[in-house]
């Protein structure tokens, strides 16, 4: 597996996705390795459609939508789905401080720091800070 054809693969998906249920406010990979990894990739995502969806429905929702979408070298390459609340520390640390240039740009990141986390690389499909009713 080439990395780019793994970031190719997943920008796919998250277009998808975006299209039928609404844009993302975070949508990247992250490894606590890096940028080269092959494996244990996270797909971490967030969305105001996320938060009404809850994390179990959403979750299932884009591993079905990897499983169909994705080459099956690719899929292997993550391990992980994580679906967290537009509030959330990272997710508004993220969309604050790594704000992509244009949505689905796939930016990477050699060192991701935000929330607690300060270790590993990533890819930023989308990073948008949220315009909710809460603030």
């Amino acid at each position: 597996m080439h990395i780019s054809t793994l970031v190719d693969d997943v920008q796919k998906v998250l277009d998808n996705l975006s299209a039928e249920h609404g844009e993302f406010s975070l949508a990247m990979l992250y490894n606590v390795s890096t940028l080269n990894a092959s494996y244990s990739w996270n797909l971490i995502v967030s969305a105001h459609w996320t938060d009404e969806m809850g994390k179990v429905e959403t979750t299932h929702l884009i591993a079905h939508a990897l499983h169909d979408g994705m080459d099956t070298e690719n899929q292997t390459a993550i391990s992980r789905v994580t679906v967290l609340k537009t509030t959330d520390p990272f997710v508004l640390d993220m969309t604050f401080l790594y704000p992509a240039v244009s949505p689905g740009a796939g930016v990477p990141v050699s060192q991701v720091t935000a929330g607690d986390v300060s270790e590993g690389s990533g890819f930023i499909f989308y990073s948008k800070r949220s315009t909710s009713k809460e603030g």
